[in-house]
């Protein structure tokens, strides 16, 4: 296959540093034309690889409809990284809906072949965003609503070995994508689903004995497989932050032994169809936390986890919080072996990605007597995300 970028990609691309630009761009597969939404950060330069994020709207919608619904532009601005929000073309197999194709064998009564292909789509879109906007191929992340969801999962089933991992939000695994999952590398996994959706059932869907979707626990249980993570979870309450949206969330994490490898699941009790943070619940914002998490890897786990500076300074699984919730101080135990001087900076972030100003540790201790309830996330150098709550 050959693909073409629009003029005005090619033109950003040789003009070196620039302003945040969102623009709509043009892709050649194969014939077919297929468009998406690019956003590349203020300071962008081809010089400097970045990793690269791609969100997946949900069926019936377009690029534009996920870029509202999760609007990462700000923290790419500070944090550096591509954005890219596809669109799906119509399905003929569907009345002409804007539906990603999910599809392995064309054995279930909805998957039926498509003329075209969404996986060399997005296969074709990572190769060009490689040559001509230099991202880092070995930090590619997916995430998805609902339709787009499912096709998240099969994006790490059937292009693992470019996706480096991905976030679901509104959706489990379709049967098919399930039963050919082919996972090559550890792949971290961020799944966000409400227990009163009832168009993506938390206990999947069996429909006159066929199985369409697999349930919640069987698609998390894979991934612990995968990912050749621990059974049993930590388990932490978010903070009813927003107490008036009917619903409350508990954070489900599984990891590896090493600490290298996880599984995050955000289990929305009452929650529906949604997209957490921007409708539906409120006490945390999906892109936000899928963002954190996926961010802190490569194709090989934990970024920096297991090299010999990491080592030196103490496994992560060796650092833990506590007490957890906190209410007046919060401890780190392990401490001792993180390298982090007394009242150094460390940087804080809350349910919303909000960076918070001039967070200290002193002794091993967070202060946070006076921050308002809800759940955070710890960044210490050689460490994944540390989470904690902060309860009244």
């Amino acid at each position: 296959m050959r693909l073409v970028l629009s003029s005005l990609a090619v033109f950003l691309f040789q003009i070196g540093p620039l302003g945040a630009q969102l623009t709509t761009q043009n892709l050649d597969v194969d014939g077919t034309e297929r468009t998406y939404l690019e956003y590349l950060p203020a300071g962008f330069d081809a010089a400097t690889s970045l990793p690269l994020v791609l969100s997946f709207h949900g069926g019936g919608g377009n690029a534009q409809d996920q870029l509202d619904i999760a609007d990462l532009r700000n923290r790419a601005d500070e944090e550096g990284f591509v954005l890219v929000y596809p669109s799906a073309i119509p399905d003929p197999n569907d009345g002409g809906g804007t539906n990603w194709q999910v599809v392995v064998s064309g054995t279930l009564p909805f998957t039926e072949p498509n003329p075209h292909s969404d996986i060399d789509f997005i296969e074709a879109l990572i190769d060009e965003m490689a040559d001509t906007r230099n991202i880092d191929t070995g930090r590619v992340y997916a995430m998805g609503y609902s339709n787009g969801g499912g096709f998240a999962f099969d994006l790490a089933c059937r292009l693992n070995h470019k996706i480096t991992g991905i976030g679901v939000v509104a959706r489990t695994m379709y049967a098919e994508s399930f039963s050919s999952c082919n996972v090559v590398h550890p792949t971290p996994v961020v799944t966000i689903l409400g227990t009163s959706d009832f168009i993506s059932a938390y206990d999947g869907i069996i429909y006159e004995g066929t199985l369409y979707y697999h349930s919640n626990d069987e698609v998390n249980n894979y991934w612990i497989g995968a990912g050749g993570l621990e059974e049993t979870p930590v388990i932490t309450d978010v903070p009813n932050v927003s107490s008036n949206d009917g619903s409350t969330a508990e954070l489900y994490t599984w990891t590896s032994s090493d600490g290298c490898h996880e599984l995050l699941h955000y289990k929305v009790n009452g929650g529906g169809h949604d997209w957490p943070g921007s409708f539906g619940n409120q006490d945390f914002v999906s892109h936000d936390v899928i963002w954190e998490t996926l961010s802190q890897h490569d194709m090989e786990g934990r970024i920096g986890c297991g090299t010999s500076s990491t080592s030196a300074q103490g496994a992560p699984e060796h650092v833990h919080l506590y007490p957890n919730p906190a209410s007046d101080q919060l401890h780190l135990a392990g401490f001792g072996t993180l390298g982090t001087e007394v009242g150094e900076a460390v940087e804080v972030r809350d349910m919303q990605g909000r960076l918070l100003p001039a967070v200290a540790l002193h002794g091993g201790t967070l202060d946070v007597s006076d921050w308002p309830t809800g759940l955070y996330v710890l960044q210490l150098a050689g460490h994944g995300p540390l989470r904690f709550a902060v309860e009244r």
